[in-house]
């Protein structure tokens, strides 16, 4: 005679943990997934008009270069940065982007066709003005 391990109320209660313990992971993973992304629309574009004059500045002071900045890109939550888009406004076939820290928008790069990035002023020069 054998005898079960497990009667047929112990097999369903392990398949309704076993259920719940899924749901509970997936929700789990959404709700992380989902919320550390970061800011809100208005928030992204704040960053971005306040970020667009101090490119502009940038690309004057370096470059001697008036930037038109058409578009971003917020970088969250992989890297806090956001990424200014555009072109020079007297050759709109150069394009150019500009990688600032958030929240202090502070510059880490900028970006754009080799022989534009290669007239990048020095410290030097840009003090000596």
């Amino acid at each position: 005679m054998k005898l079960p391990t497990q009667t047929l109320v112990q097999n369903r209660k392990i398949g309704l943990l076993k259920l719940f313990h899924s749901a509970v992971l997936i929700l789990t993973l959404i709700l992380i997934t989902t919320s550390c992304g970061g800011l809100s629309h208005k928030e992204e574009q704040a960053y971005f008009e306040k970020a667009i004059p101090i490119g502009q500045e940038y690309f004057k002071k370096y470059y001697d270069a008036e930037i038109e900045f058409t578009d971003y890109q917020i970088l969250l939550p992989m890297s806090s940065t956001i990424v200014l888009k555009g072109y020079v406004k007297d050759d709109p076939q150069t394009s150019v982007s500009l990688s600032l820290y958030l929240p202090s928008l502070e510059i880490d790069s900028e970006g754009g066709p080799g022989e534009f990035i290669q007239k990048r002023k020095s410290e030097e020069e840009v003090n000596s003005q």
